[in-house]
């Protein structure tokens, strides 16, 4: 039998049964990647409609808190708003954790607001306006934390999609067809050997048969 290499292996059927179960075991990889980034792309779609909304809202939500901040400083004047922020106590609280989609990690942002029993300022030195403007930037800030979250979770998408095609890609214009051509090639050899076999098993038979009429 020949001893070709053929990747640094031998020519054998041992080793053509290897590569036909690598290719058939690369293929089956190939088509679950090809369907996860199928199912990806579909999410990522979804995911992109809710960030045109949500940008949508927060640009519809923040114009109308500053259209009541001002309102606000016209009222009560600039000065006393700016104190009035500087004096404000923390009532927003940001909690991070992740979710999973089709085995993607992705961001999760969680706003939550405390209660303040006593408010940080008078009702009398203020005015209803800025009342509405804190209910306001309190929607506001929501939306913004909800716009981010949806662009978190597009990036992380677009990453592991571009990541899966690369793998689909490798899978199928590289790894499958070269262990389908090595495969082929040793395959090729094999019957090469055995032809070459056959012949010399024909030629000896017939040295022998004549060495026997020789004989006689």
């Amino acid at each position: 039998m020949s001893q070709d290499k053929i990747e640094g292996v031998a020519a054998t059927r041992m080793k053509l049964l290897e590569l036909r179960a690598k290719s058939k075991l690369a293929q089956h990889g190939h088509d679950l990647l090809k369907e996860k980034m199928d199912a990806l792309i579909i999410e990522f779609s979804d995911i992109l409609q809710l960030v045109k909304d949500a940008q949508s809202e927060t640009a519809e939500a923040m114009a109308g808190a500053h259209k009541s901040l001002r309102l606000a400083a016209m009222s009560m004047g600039k000065t006393t708003l700016r104190n009035l922020g500087v004096n404000a106590p923390e009532t927003l609280k940001l909690k991070t954790s992740t979710s999973n989609i089709m085995g993607v990690k992705v961001p999760k942002l969680d706003l939550t607001e405390k209660v303040v029993d006593v408010p940080f300022y008078d009702a009398e030195t203020t005015t209803s306006s800025f009342d509405v403007a804190i209910t306001n930037f309190r929607k506001s800030i929501a939306s913004v934390i909800n716009l981010a979250e949806k662009i978190a979770t597009l990036q992380k998408l677009a990453y592991e999609i571009n990541t899966t095609k690369r793998r689909v890609n490798a899978l199928n214009h590289i790894t499958i067809p070269r262990l389908n051509n090595t495969a082929k090639f040793i395959e090729l050899t094999l019957e090469e050997d055995e032809r070459e076999t056959f012949s010399r098993l024909k030629f000896i038979k017939k040295k022998i048969e004549e060495s026997k009429e020789a004989a006689q």
